[in-house]
This record gives structure tokens, sequence and C-alpha cells, in this order.
């Protein structure tokens, strides 16, 4: 009797003792990108798992329904604070809402950290710039304005983005005046516009509705030919 009191205790010290090597032996978070590259207009998705790993005879899960901090550091070594959201399944996939923008996007290798529950994980990205334009989305603002307010006329727009595009808000290429000069904006520019606000339409797209205002002279601005 002795004997089999014995092997059965130590067959449950084992039981335990495999239970909790499975533990600390279970996948780990992860965080990484839809893409390794992007370019200006591009949307960062990244995706995040977190493995249920509530396991026999151990309280062990990984996911807590906690806040997940992420961290990013741009190609200049900066370290700062992005992004906080709640984690409640395994997988997350969380897309930005607004496109990758070169005023606000500098080329290089970022690097994303996820802290999660005591946890880490880290990833990487890099953004080229492949002559696609990525415009502010504060911009879109100004053009709801523009669109939906009747006390926003056509010449206060045009300034507007006269001036975004003078000191580089919005990058478009050279374009020349030519031809005689309108004096309205065009109802099918306001259209086009209102794709763009939509998403119907891409960043690069709607710069070539901006070049078609400074080819017409409704936009006036000294561009580089460089």
């Amino acid at each position: 009797m002795k004997i089999a009191g014995m092997l059965l205790s130590s067959l449950i010290i084992m039981v335990i003792l495999s239970s909790v090597d499975l533990a600390f032996a279970a996948p780990a978070i992860s965080i990484e990108t839809s893409q390794s590259v992007y370019e200006y207009g591009d949307h960062l998705v990244m995706i995040i798992n977190v493995p249920e790993n509530c396991l026999f005879l151990t309280f062990f899960c990984s996911v807590t329904g906690d806040d997940a901090h992420i961290y990013i550091t741009d190609p200049a070594e900066r370290k700062s604070f992005f992004l906080q959201l709640p984690i409640s399944q395994e997988y997350t996939e969380f897309p930005a809402r607004f496109p990758f923008a070169s005023d606000d996007w500098k080329t290089g290798i970022y690097t994303l950290e996820l802290e999660y529950s005591g946890d880490k994980s880290s990833t990487q990205f890099t953004i080229e710039d492949t002559g696609e334009i990525g415009i502010p989305f504060w911009i879109r603002d100004l053009a709801k304005m523009w669109i939906n307010e009747p006390l926003v006329i056509d010449k206060d727009f045009a300034r507007a983005i006269e001036y975004l595009i003078q000191y580089e808000i919005i990058n478009i290429p050279y374009t020349e005046s030519e031809g005689e000069m309108e004096s309205s904006i065009p109802e099918w520019v306001k259209n086009n516009t209102e794709w763009w606000i939509e998403g119907k339409i891409s960043d690069t797209e709607f710069t070539s509705v901006l070049q078609y205002l400074v080819k017409t002279g409704i936009i006036t601005v000294n561009l580089s030919k460089a």
C-alpha cells in the first residue's frame, strides 16, 4: 500500500509539474504589421496575437482584457508612446484611420513594441518614398467644410490649398499654369473631392485634381522644378 501511495503521489506531482511547464512554454504574445514595407498613402495595419492559454491545473490565461500599450521608435531612434487599446480576444487587427503622410512620417525603419499583461513583443516596418503621395488627414476636414458649408466659397478653399502647397504641407509635382484662368472651381472637382474624403480615390489620384487647379490658374503657387 505504501508503494502504491508513493507511486500515486509521484504521478500527481509529475502531472502538476508537466502542467506548469506547459504554461510557461505556451506561445507568447506577438505584434506584426500587414506589410513589411509601406509607402506614402498606405494605411498601417497592426496585428496582435494573444494565444488563449488556460491550462488544466493552472490559473494562467493570456487573454486578460487588459490594455495593450504600444510604443514606436522612429528612424532617428526616438521612442515614444504610440497607442493604447484593450485586448479581449486572441486575434486583434487594428488599422490606422489615416494614411502615412510625408509631413508626419519620415522614410526609414520603425520599431513597434507591444506590452501586454506582463509580456512583450516587437516588430519592424519600413516606409519608402516611391513617389506616392500621402495628404495629411486634417485637410479632409477643410474639404468637408468647403463641400458642406455655404459660407466656405471656392476662393476660400483655393487659398487654403495654395498655402498648403506653397509650404509643402501638400506635395504635388511641378505644374505650370496654362491657358485661360478659370474663375471658379468646376463641379466635377467637388465631386472628386467628395470621393477622396470617402476613400474612393487615393491621395495620389486626388493630387492630380489639385494639379488641374494649378494648371487652370484657380490655384496660384510658385512650385520648384527641382
